[in-house]
């Protein structure tokens, strides 16, 4: 009798398993939940501005204030690694940790435009939870809020961005390190669990939106190590597309938001360790890492890489 070849180990069909689970059950649930939710308090008109809410995000801005030219805190002698970069080519951590000369990144005028619109509608999407937890009739989110006994001016603020940035040692396979960053958001269920909030955008046009299918990989990675530093293991990752369909199309116009849930495993989590322990002992030991040429687009050290070109493999 002919072997049967095994395409999965066991952790992967356990993965694939969970995704399929979470899928057709409490994921569904998650996911639709907050795009009605966003809905929802999208459909109050008027809503008029609350002293109480606009005086949080002032407090939030003023925080965010006391904070320009501050230096960070974590360790500057250890390996760093953040979530943004979480799917970065292991050549381009390698570089930014040994402090490599970055190339310049020049931005057109409509590059500057395209990314100031987006923090414009993440901004506004924010907004919308705080005011969707105090003007809806049994929200089905609420915002979870940063405890900061020492600094009054963090402490009571929104658990996102700034107020929410943090750092962790962490060792590894007798590898020590530092992760950091901050996130969009940090939520509370109605049954009173926490999920870990992204939202991203969508430039070009609204039919972006429905030829979705699932999260990008670099964005789910960025999960698993959100997940590493803020202790979250279930998210939802939103999208919406800056331009929007005619208003003449009314309720008929095509869906502008679409959410997919995530759920991060300890396998997910060991194997983003796995690649940051490597990369720190790279560091340590001089090493050059494999490159990988299908992310070299958005590299900052594209020029400090092609000395050593014919190391790469995708």
């Amino acid at each position: 009798m002919m072997a049967t070849k095994t395409l999965f180990s066991r952790g992967g069909a356990k993965d694939l398993r969970q995704s399929v689970v979470n899928k057709m059950g409490r994921g569904e649930e998650l996911a639709s939940s907050l795009i009605k939710h966003f809905d929802r308090i999208n459909t109050i008109n008027p809503l008029w501005d609350d002293k109480e809410i606009e005086s949080l995000l002032l407090k939030q801005k003023e925080f965010e204030v006391s904070l320009i030219g501050e230096k960070p805190n974590y360790p500057k002698t250890l390996p760093r690694f953040t979530p943004s970069s979480s799917d970065s080519c292991n050549r381009e951590l390698f570089f930014k940790n040994l402090k490599a000369e970055r190339d310049e990144e020049p931005m057109t005028p409509q590059q500057k435009r395209w990314t100031e619109n987006s923090t414009g509608v993440h901004e506004a999407r924010q907004r919308n939870l705080l005011y969707g937890e105090k003007y809806l009739p049994n929200p089905d989110f609420t915002v979870e809020r940063v405890k900061d006994e020492e600094n009054p001016l963090r402490d009571g603020l929104p658990a996102w961005e700034k107020p929410l940035e943090d750092w962790k040692v962490i060792e590894h396979k007798g590898i020590t390190m530092v992760v950091t960053g901050m996130m969009d958001g940090i939520l509370r269920y109605k049954d009173g669990t926490r999920i870990g909030f992204e939202f991203k955008t969508k430039s070009n046009s609204v039919a972006q939106i429905k030829q979705l299918k699932e999260p990008a990989p670099y964005h789910k990675k960025q999960c698993v190590a959100y997940s590493i530093l803020f202790g979250v293991d279930e998210f939802v990752i939103t999208y919406e597309s800056v331009a929007k369909d005619k208003w003449s199309t009314g309720e008929n116009a095509r869906p502008d938001m679409k959410a997919f849930y995530i759920k991060v495993t300890e396998r997910q989590r060991q194997q983003l360790l796995d690649k940051w322990a490597g990369i720190s002992e790279n560091v340590e030991t001089g090493e050059l890492p494999d490159g990988d040429n299908r992310k070299c687009m958005f590299c900052p050290f594209k020029t400090e890489c092609s000395k050593y070109s014919g190391g790469i493999r995708a």
